[in-house]
């Protein structure tokens, strides 16, 4: 058997035992009751070794297996009887139910094993009522060893639940990235040829035109800048930077003096790596929702600054605030954004909205230790 196959089987039989117990297990319909057999022998097996006086190894398996498929029967039963998962029960309730499922299922089958060897009911009688003190020990010990097992496996359930939802995630964000970047390539259709079309237009642009040039100039750049990050999963913090340049010089050209633009960012935080579009992301934000909605329009400020644990990346505007941001603000792109945050960088990457002080919005993306090198003093970019 190959490696693949045999780790396939390996979580195959790993996802059986850890749902084992739940109203919907994983795998075939019998897993669960041979799981559970396979529990009481472990459990015959091991009062044969440490308490010799409760007989041979078969007298011990027969009441074992008895024992504990008469508690997985009544299980069973009464999960589909009563159609809920004890599970989810608050732990006081679950305690109680499982303790008495435990003690009535222990006399039921310690019954049974005993008919199946005694094969007489009067002498059934008389072996029950001898044996009434084992019945009160022996019931508490299949209840509290019960209770372990079914704690322990919920335990690990939840690990690997956990696990999965996060693997989930990584695939469905790395899903995503590539239709992003295939949108973005088909969008494309050539780029030598539109920007080689571009340059044509500049060119016909007679001199006494020098604003459109300059749009198209800024669009042009845009337009490199963005096509180059979007290739990677990461980008250094000043290739984003050329992008959102692009961006706002071209925002400046359409909105005119409605748009003030001013960076902050130290020359040492150019090796600062983010998802590409995460700056930019926020200053469209900005724009959409803090800029154009005001009739005086306002400053954008794109800064970053070193952190005690990483680095701070900040969008500010002097717009309109979250309180005057229309409902279908960005809440999407910058749900998704923070989600592209954690599983590039980690749960240390974290991405924030709030109001300023002064008025308008912050955008803060903080970056964990790492992702930059030291800071240098320099002048601001």
């Amino acid at each position: 058997m190959s490696g693949s196959s045999t780790r396939l089987l390996g979580e195959r039989a790993s996802r059986s035992l850890l749902t084992a117990w739940k109203p919907a297990p994983d795998g075939p319909s019998w897993a669960p009751w041979a799981w559970t057999a396979v529990l009481n022998t472990v459990i015959a097996t091991l009062l044969t070794l440490f308490v010799p006086q409760t007989g041979g190894f078969g007298s011990n398996l027969l009441v074992s297996q008895t024992i504990g498929l008469t508690i997985h029967a009544m299980f069973w039963t009464l999960g589909r009887g009563l159609r809920f998962d004890m599970f989810m029960l608050p732990a006081a309730l679950r305690i109680a139910y499982v303790l008495s499922v435990v003690l009535a299922g222990s006399w039921l089958g310690y019954a049974a094993a005993a008919w199946w060897r005694l094969g007489d009911w009067n002498r059934l009688v008389e072996h029950m009522m001898q044996a009434s003190g084992f019945l009160v020990v022996i019931p508490l010990f299949w209840a509290a060893a019960t209770m372990a097992v079914l704690g322990f496996v919920n335990r690990l359930r939840g690990r690997q639940l956990a696990h999965e939802r996060e693997r989930s995630a990584r695939a469905a964000a790395e899903r995503e990235a590539i239709s992003a970047r295939l949108q973005l390539l088909n969008a494309q259709i050539e780029p030598h040829f539109l920007y080689n079309t571009l340059a044509s237009v500049i060119a016909l642009i007679p001199p006494d035109a020098p604003d459109a040039r300059r749009l198209i100039d800024a669009l042009t750049a845009y337009l490199r800048a963005s096509s180059r990050n979007m290739a990677r999963p990461l980008v250094a913090l000043a290739d984003e930077l050329d992008s959102v340049r692009g961006y706002l010089d071209v925002m400046q050209l359409r909105l005119g003096g409605r748009l003030r633009v001013r960076y902050a960012v130290p020359a040492g935080a150019d090796a600062v790596r983010v998802p590409p579009a995460a700056l930019q992301t926020l200053v469209e934000n900005a724009i959409k929702h803090g800029i154009e909605p005001s009739p005086a329009g306002g400053e954008i400020t794109v800064s970053a600054s070193p952190g005690r644990n990483g680095w701070v990346l900040e969008v500010g505007d002097s717009g309109a605030g979250l309180g005057d941001a229309p409902a279908s603000g960005g809440g999407a792109g910058l749900a998704n954004l923070a989600e592209r945050l954690r599983l590039a960088l980690g749960p240390d990457a974290t991405l924030t909205l709030e109001s300023r002080r002064a008025g308008g919005t912050v955008a803060r993306i903080v970056l964990p230790a790492g992702e930059g090198k030291a800071l240098d003093a320099g002048p601001d970019r």
